[in-house]
């Protein structure tokens, strides 16, 4: 056992050999975590607990694969669970279905399949889209699964007609989803939990199946994944929880801080272990982001300390506006390059997708490679969409979305008029639109109609004979009976094509599946796909400089980090829905804000840069920008400031517009002759709390309420019209300087 305890510190060390009873390791950026839950868990199994008895739950499923691997290098035997929580009730559901209400086969659908369904279900609770923005409706019935409420229960909690329609398009929106036997992801914890809740006996036995159960990033959960940690833990305690509060930027996704702040109330005889030593940063970048982080309250005090040595100090970077700042950070990467830094040791992060436009221009200007870390985008390309969707499909006939994308894909004469049909002969019915395909003449289909729809269906039930092969089996086959070589030439795609590429590598994807797990069926397949998360998709190592959000760039580190657009309304980003600065929930968002800055800062391992513009160019207008306090905030210990604005007359307006973006010594009376003088008014910069203001942002007036804005005008401020239509008095044009608007959503 010395050979396992040997190469850890000392608070390592006591992570690893705790074995009875819960446990709290506040573990700080790069402080070896994942190697200190990856030791517990094999000095857990070599201490004669059998590993299907341990269940580790991991933020990503890349993460989960990765402790997989250093398991499996410790020589330890298999056996032990380590997935998400998403993943986790996935097959819990499978084997509970009953309880849950729900069939074994069902689909689980993802955001573009949600907001689909959000809108079918807006037209039968008659709430016109134009109105509400479904999307902000799923983000509304996503926070209420998220806080285990029914819609029953949004509705009884409803403060005005706003909020009960709401609550019914969630009643819509359910019954859609049990009409094509589908969950979305909420679903997999809320039904889980609930199934917990309801069933004493499924309570006692995951509790001893799984007799000892670590979840790591426990600062992100929230609270149907409290309950069911708790639940699963009930009967034996064996709770060990990993995370740093410091690290909690996932508020809006329904993550609360307080289960990581309050475990200590939650199991008052927790043992807390601190880890505190840095093994990824060097002196300079620790320090500074230690000095931003302790200006937030809601944490839990640590010090960050580190041995390693030397290392250049963190680096500012004042420039003129954002093409300038491109332009310096694509030379410095550049420099970095030719010195031998390989580019894939490189990253720029930002706060806002938007922001990487500019940047991407720069590099291209100055032939650096790159690549945009977008996530998902693999699995939303439209070729890969409707191979998946044909796969859902054969195992759950009742997948009505699924049926509706590939019914005519690829074409095959079945027009929007037939489909019409079929939808309405299938909602009289209570049907499935895939078995209303069989009996086309009975849903009033000319014959000609009825029998292309016959033939789809008897195609889908002819590959559902394939459903107990192999699973990279039924892929192949689904690809050459549909003729998807077909469909693609039909785009005038020739065979080597990339979007034949990505059919191939799903082809790929689904051979990895068998191997990792042979017998494994289909439907397991398609869950694992639907539940792949945005980090679990970056792969780096392609010779490229990565261009990224900060929210993205949790669980990862590079040597070289750049931060760019570090703003005030930028990085912290500021919303108008806000309307007290002071509020907890304001306050709230900020220390977020700053959290995030954080995860960005500890990202970088050797070197790290942070640059600001004096003026961006803002819905295409050039506005000026005030540097982010954040700024301040990490000290000058540690710190090269490189001022390189170009000095001009107007510098000292934009100082005085901007908020005092540069300190200098001229009084107010020099900056309003040289405002006067290059005949520039103070009144025609937008408020900077209008500055995201666009058309589809939900607003709020004090005389007419909430509303959308539809449109708006080009008049410079202050003489800026924006359309509101209005939830209660309907569509007004107004004045936006004297409106008083609160921005509430967008």
């Amino acid at each position: 056992m010395d050979d396992l305890l040997a190469s850890l510190n000392d608070p390592q060390r006591e992570v690893v050999t705790h074995v009875d009873g819960p446990m709290l390791v506040l573990a700080g950026a790069g402080s070896g975590k994942t190697r200190a839950i990856t030791y517990r868990l094999a000095y857990l199994i070599r201490h004669d607990t059998p590993p299907w008895n341990v269940l580790a739950i991991t933020f990503t499923n890349k993460a989960a694969e990765e402790m997989r691997r250093r398991v499996e290098a410790l020589n330890t035997p298999r056996g032990a669970t380590l997935c998400t929580f998403h993943s986790l009730c996935a097959a819990l559901l499978r084997e509970f279905a009953d309880r849950a209400g729900i069939r074994p086969n069902y689909s689980i659908y993802d955001r573009d399949d949600q907001v689909r369904l959000v809108k079918e279900a807006m037209t039968r609770a008659a709430v016109p889209v134009a109105a509400v923005v479904p999307t902000r409706v799923l983000a509304k019935i996503s926070h209420a699964k998220n806080s285990l409420q029914t819609p029953a229960a949004l509705a009884e909690a409803a403060a005005g007609d706003r909020d009960r329609q709401v609550a019914e398009v969630y009643r819509r929106y359910e019954e859609l989803l049990t009409a094509n036997n589908a969950l979305d992801f909420d679903d997999l914890l809320l039904r889980m939990a609930f199934v917990l809740r309801d069933n004493a006996d499924v309570c006692e036995l995951l509790g001893r199946r799984y007799q000892y159960v670590m979840i790591d990033e426990y600062q992100d959960t929230n609270h149907a994944q409290y309950l069911l940690a708790r639940a699963i833990t009930l009967r034996h305690r064996n709770l060990a929880v990993t995370g740093d509060p410091d690290q909690s930027i996932y508020a809006w996704r329904g993550a609360d801080i307080s289960n990581i702040l309050e475990f200590e109330n939650d199991y008052p005889d927790a043992k807390v272990i601190r880890m505190e030593e840095n093994y990824r940063s060097t002196r300079a970048i620790l320090h500074t982001a230690s000095n931003l982080i302790t200006h937030n309250v809601m944490r839990k005090d640590k010090a960050l300390w580190t041995q390693r040595p030397g290392g250049p100090n963190v680096r500012l970077l004042y420039c003129n506006d954002e093409h300038d700042e491109a332009a310096r950070v694509a030379g410095r990467i550049g420099k970095l390059r030719d010195a031998g830094v390989p580019c894939e040791n490189i990253t720029v992060f930002y706060r806002l997708n938007s922001l990487s436009r500019v940047i991407e221009q720069a590099f291209l200007a100055a032939a650096l490679p790159y690549r945009v870390a977008r996530g998902l985008e693999f699995f939303n390309r439209k070729e890969v969409r409707d191979l998946l969707a044909y796969l859902k499909l054969l195992v759950n006939p009742d997948d009505d979305v699924s049926c509706l994308r590939i019914i005519n894909t690829p074409a095959r004469g079945i027009g929007s008029v037939t489909i019409d049909h079929l939808r309405r002969h299938a909602r009289r019915g209570g049907g499935a639109i895939l078995s209303t395909c069989a009996c086309g003449l009975q849903a009033g289909l000319k014959p000609p109609a009825a029998k292309k729809a016959l033939a789809f269906a008897k195609l889908i039930e002819s590959l559902q004979g394939l459903l107990e092969a192999p699973v990279p089996d039924v892929v192949n086959h689904v690809i050459e009976e549909v003729d998807f070589r077909q469909a693609l030439a039909s785009r005038e795609e020739p065979r080597d094509s990339p979007t034949w590429a990505n059919v191939m590598e799903l082809v790929n994807t689904a051979a990895e599946f068998d191997q990792a797990r042979q017998g494994g069926s289909l439907a397991e397949f398609l869950h694992q796909v639907s539940l792949v998360s945005d980090a679990d998709h970056f792969d780096g190592g392609d010779g490229a400089v990565t261009l990224m959000t900060l929210h993205a760039a949790k669980g990862l580190e590079f040597p070289v980090v750049f931060i760019v657009g570090c703003e005030d309304s930028l990085l912290p980003l500021k919303r108008g829905d806000e309307p007290d600065k002071w509020s907890q929930a304001s306050r709230a968002r900020y220390e977020e804000e700053r959290r995030l800055a954080f995860v960005g800062m500890t990202r970088a391992m050797d070197e790290l840069t942070l640059s600001c513009a004096r003026r961006r160019m803002v819905r295409g207008r050039t506005t000026p920008q005030a540097a982010s306090p954040f700024l301040e905030e990490i000290g000058t210990d540690f710190v090269t400031v490189e001022d390189l604005t170009t000095p001009a007359p107007s510098a000292a307006a934009h100082r005085r517009l901007a908020g005092r973006f540069y300190t200098d010594g001229s009084s107010d009376a020099d900056q309003r002759r040289i405002i006067e003088a290059m005949e520039v008014d103070a009144e025609q910069y937008v408020p900077s709390q209008y500055t995201y203001l666009r058309p589809g942002c939900r607003v709020y007036h004090p005389k007419f309420g909430p509303g959308l804005v539809t449109n708006m005008g080009t008049q410079r401020w202050p003489d800026t019209r924006i359309d509101v239509l209005f939830d209660d008095c309907g569509p007004k044009r107004i004045v936006l300087k004297h409106a008083d608007l609160e921005l509430i959503g967008q």
